[in-house]
Formats: structure tokens, sequence, C-alpha cells
């Protein structure tokens, strides 16, 4: 049996979707990339405790939005590459310091943060906007714990 689905054909909605599904293919990138650091830093840093936490959030963020898009009645798939279809750069081919990596997913924290924004303030659809705000509340607490990291 299909769920309901409380999509509109109307251009506002349209762009809302794509706004929304912005935000989840960059969560994808940002997984990715905190993979990545978890790899190379060590287990012993306080660094490495929230970038387990990190992912741990971004995957069940990304979780949240494919369900809100299922819910609109669309595929996050017809507006990004699977994760298959990702190739992102190796962005510490040796050992990165923890500054490095608190730079690089500080920098890419802060670009999230301004597309949940952008797309919160577009959303039609109550339910989604509201997803899309709680991400952004989670996400401004781990950009506060990445910022307390540093030199550490």
């Amino acid at each position: 049996m299909a769920r309901p689905t409380r999509g509109s054909d109307s251009p506002a909605a349209s762009d809302a979707i794509v706004a929304f599904n912005q935000v989840l293919s960059e969560i994808l990138d940002v997984v990715s990339v905190a993979k990545q650091a978890d790899r190379k830093v060590p287990g012993s840093h306080p660094l490495h405790a929230e970038l387990d936490r990190l992912l741990n959030d971004l995957v069940a963020w990304s979780r949240r939005l494919m369900e809100e898009d299922d819910l609109l009645g669309v595929s996050a798939l017809n507006f990004m590459p699977s994760a298959a279809g990702r190739h992102p750069p190796n962005r510490w081919p040796g050992a990165p310091t923890d500054e490095q990596v608190i730079t690089v997913l500080g920098e890419l924290l802060g670009r999230l943060a301004g597309h949940l924004d952008v797309a919160a303030a577009e959303q039609t659809d109550d339910a989604a906007r509201a997803a899309l705000q709680s991400v952004a509340q989670e996400l401004a607490a781990h950009r506060q714990a990445l910022a307390g990291c540093s030199g550490s």
C-alpha cells in the first residue's frame, strides 16, 4: 500500500523539494569527509569521539530526510547520485593534525548550516521544515563541540 504524499506540483513545492534534497546531498558529502577524518584521527584524541558522534548523527539525519522525501512523494536519488556514485577526494593523504581536520569539517558544517537555513525557509511543507530545523539545531551542537576540540 502506497503512503500518502504531502507533495504538490506547484513550482514553489518543486523548488522546496530541490532545496531539501540539496541539503540531503550535502549531508552525504559530509559523511564521506567525516569517515575519512575518523579513520585518520587516533582513537585516543578527544576529536575522535566527536567524529564518532557526528558520523552517527549525519547518518541519522540522512535517514530522517530520506524518510521525509518518501512522505513528500519523491525519491532522493532523483536529485543526487547514490553513495556508490560519489567519489570524494582524499582530503588527507597523510596524517592530518587535529586542527586540519577541525578546519575542513568546520567549513563543511558551516556551509551545511547555511544550506539548512535556506532550505527550511523555502519549505511549503511544515513537517519538512521542522525536519530541517531539527537537523540545524543538532548541527549547531556539533559545530560547537568540534570547535571545543581545537587545541586538545
